[in-house]
């Protein structure tokens, strides 16, 4: 892992199959509205964990030919045998690293990236690495999360607060905010944005059942990070059980938002 990129706290061996029921509850098809994909065009999918959208673009464009690219070679090997699986043969999977992409300048023609930046301390250069990589006319889309987990009401005030305190030492939770901006400053033509409520973790009332293992998935595998930030199991415990009452309340609301952001190479 470059030491560019935050701890991705929320990794287990189970996470691929966790970025597979996530996949299917946000509705990843519905993202490729935001893609525009010419005729036998080359697609990077730039911290493609599990392979999913990877996997769905070689499904319906199959003239298209697909990259996908993770850090950890574990995620590389799932998206590569599920493809093998599926019956692909326009997707390839490699290791890589979105700060050092191991790709020549212009070698794609749309470069895909979601829920990656959150992870990456240097994101104006991920960013800065997908426009090398993509062809003149190109566009890089990035598919970021704003308020992601901290947006809720009504909630206790000091919940509030210690959700916030505890998703700031993660991930930047409001990156999605920034991705427009970075790309001005990177020279990109014809930034725009697209906003909409986020399907996973946007809940009015009570929470459901798959999307509330969503949550209890991510809880135990990021365990062991909070127990170091928190100081103990038992503080740790009384915080995932207060955030997932919380989301269980039928009387509470919970907000987060996507933002999808293209620049034209």
């Amino acid at each position: 892992m470059s030491d560019q990129s935050l701890p991705y706290a929320i990794h287990s061996d189970e996470e691929c199959e966790r970025l597979e029921l996530q996949a299917r509850l946000g509705n990843i098809q519905d993202h490729l509205r935001h893609l525009s994909i010419p005729p036998h065009s080359r697609i990077l999918d730039v911290g493609c964990g599990s392979g999913s959208m990877a996997r769905l673009i070689a499904k319906l464009f199959p003239e298209a030919h697909v990259i996908g690219i993770d850090v950890r070679p574990e995620y590389v090997d799932f998206a590569r045998e599920r493809a093998r699986h599926e019956g692909l043969r326009n997707v390839a999977f490699q290791s890589g690293d979105a700060l050092a992409l191991p790709f020549e300048n212009a070698s794609f023609d749309v470069v895909w990236a979601k829920y990656l930046l959150q992870w990456v301390r240097d994101p104006k250069g991920a960013l800065a690495e997908m426009k090398r990589v993509t062809k003149p006319g190109g566009a890089v889309v990035s598919c970021d999360y704003v308020g992601f987990l901290v947006d809720h009401f009504p909630i206790a005030s000091d919940l509030e607060s210690r959700i916030r305190e505890v998703l700031a030492s993660i991930i930047d939770y409001n990156i999605g905010r920034k991705v427009a901006p970075l790309m001005i400053a990177l020279g990109f033509n014809d930034v725009r944005i697209e906003i909409e409520a986020d399907t996973l973790f946007t809940v009015v009332g009570r929470i459901d059942d798959d999307r509330r293992r969503n949550l209890e998935t991510q809880f135990q595998a990021i365990r062991p990070y909070l127990v170091k930030l928190m100081g103990s199991e038992t503080e740790v415990s009384r915080y995932i059980e207060r955030f997932l009452a919380h989301y269980d309340d039928p009387a509470t609301c919970s907000y987060t938002s996507l933002h999808f952001t293209t620049g034209q190479v």
